[in-house]
């Protein structure tokens, strides 16, 4: 069982490795600041079983022939695909801890630093200039974010270039991560319930055919509710820093650095989306630029490791 073990681990890549290091750091985490017994014990047993899941399906398919590995399957499938779980898992994770924490929010000091830095706040100056047609692009623009990740790894998944998408998926990882750890140090729940009434965002912010729809989707993976009288006590307190800034930021600058014709896609989709999180009262603007310091530390740290190991490095 050791050796088939270890036999295993020498297939882990480097973004393999850093989804179990991060799973190991989380289990600890809520091994100490968790105070439901259940999920006290259980989310870390869960964490060290996808340790092992992980080192299963990656081996699984690094193990085969060549030939093997260059033929669609289901093993391939998982061993590339398996990530974009782990960061939805790891968010909620994130979630469980800052809720057991439950630390002063920072959101009066980023509207002090908002203020200081434009005499007023951006959010509640755009919400004198809203109309619905431009509610409802900006709104389908912020839900596309969501899938960005996924499919800008499609683009190297389908063109077969395996060790840049490796890269790619190291590279997005860390500032998931790195952004789900400023969350917990800098927690914040963003001025659409400090500087704007949440409950009445639908109405403020009206849309033409499926804005509120994607807005109630968005409140729903955030943890909130419908229709409580207290939303932001159930809110991810994930405003600062702008983990939207991030990673849009890190997939254009991949689409850039790995020579993809997408560049000319992701550089003005990025625009509109920064613009969106402003206009649709999600973050403040220091949000935005706190996650600059991340980007810049998840790329040195990605170049740091990976270089010399692929041709565009």
């Amino acid at each position: 069982m050791i050796n088939k073990l270890k036999g295993n681990l020498k297939y882990l890549d480097i973004p393999d490795v850093a989804n179990q290091i991060f799973l190991i750091f989380l289990a600890l985490l809520i091994l100490f600041i968790v105070k439901n017994p259940a999920a006290k014990f259980l989310v870390p047993l869960l964490n060290i079983f996808l340790c092992f899941l992980i080192a299963y399906l990656v081996s699984h398919y690094e193990s085969k022939q060549e030939s093997e590995k260059s033929q669609r399957s289901i093993s391939r499938f998982l061993r590339f695909w398996y990530p974009a779980f782990m960061i939805l898992f790891c968010f909620k994770e994130i979630y469980l801890i800052m809720m057991s924490l439950n630390h002063p929010l920072c959101d009066d000091t980023l509207i002090k630093i908002d203020t200081w830095l434009f005499g007023f706040n951006p959010t509640q100056y755009f919400s004198m200039h809203s109309n619905p047609v431009a509610v409802e692009f900006f709104q389908i623009i912020y839900g596309i974010f969501y899938f960005m990740p996924v499919i800008y790894s499609a683009e190297l998944y389908f063109w077969h270039r395996y060790d840049e998408l490796k890269y790619a998926i190291f590279v997005i990882l860390t500032g998931f991560y790195l952004s789900f750890l400023g969350y917990i140090l800098f927690p914040a729940v963003g001025p659409r319930f400090t500087l704007h009434d949440f409950i009445h965002t639908d109405a403020e912010l009206q849309g033409l055919f499926i804005a509120e729809a994607i807005r109630d989707i968005i409140n729903f993976g955030e943890s909130i509710p419908l229709n409580v009288p207290n939303p932001q006590d159930y809110a991810q307190r994930d405003a600062f820093p702008s983990g939207h800034t991030i990673i849009i930021i890190l997939i254009t600058y991949l689409s850039h650095k790995i020579r993809s014709k997408s560049f000319y896609f992701y550089l003005p989709y990025s625009i509109l989306m920064l613009f969106s999180t402003i206009y649709l009262r999600y973050h403040y603007v220091i949000d935005l630029i706190g996650g600059i310091p991340f980007v810049l530390v998840t790329v040195f740290i990605a170049n740091k490791i990976y270089k010399g190991k692929i041709n565009t490095l």
